[in-house]
C-alpha cells in the first residue's frame, strides 16, 4: 500500500500550524524546531481527519529546507470538510484572502476557494 503526505514549505510555519488548527480543527502532532533557531520549524507534521500534512519554514539556514521562491509556488490543495462555508469564513476571519467565494457546485457539492500561506486552498462539502 502506498500513501501520499503533501509537504508544504511556507513562510512562516508557527502561524501556519495555527491556522490549521482554527480552520480545519488540525491537531499538530509533531513540531522540530531548527536547532540554530528554535523559533523557526524545520519539520512539522498536522492530522487533518484521515490525513496528514508535512510542512516547515522554508528558508536557506533550514538544513534541507529551501529559500520561499519569488513567484508564488503553484500550489493547490483541496479539502473536503463538514461546511465549507464555515471553514471558508474561519480562513478569511485569520488572514487568508478569498478566491472564489463558496457556492453550489453541479453536482449539488459546495465548493470555495482561498489563499493562504501561498497555496490555494480550496474548500468542498460534498451534496
Amino acid at each position: 500500500m502506498s500513501t501520499l503526505t503533501p509537504y508544504v514549505m511556507v513562510e512562516s510555519a508557527r502561524p501556519f500550524a495555527t491556522f490549521l488548527e482554527t480552520t480545519f480543527g488540525a491537531e499538530v502532532t509533531t513540531v522540530v524546531p531548527l536547532p540554530t533557531d528554535p523559533e523557526r520549524v524545520l519539520h512539522a507534521e498536522a492530522r487533518i481527519g484521515d490525513g496528514t500534512l508535512f510542512f516547515a519554514d522554508s528558508g536557506p539556514d533550514g538544513c534541507q529546507c529551501r529559500a520561499f521562491p519569488d513567484e508564488p509556488a503553484h500550489v493547490q490543495l483541496w479539502m473536503t470538510v463538514p461546511d465549507a462555508e464555515a471553514a471558508f469564513e474561519r480562513a478569511v476571519t485569520g488572514g487568508a484572502h478569498p478566491a472564489v467565494p463558496v457556492a453550489a457546485q453541479h453536482d449539488g457539492s459546495r465548493m470555495g476557494g482561498f489563499v493562504a500561506f501561498g497555496a490555494l486552498w480550496w474548500v468542498s462539502t460534498a451534496a
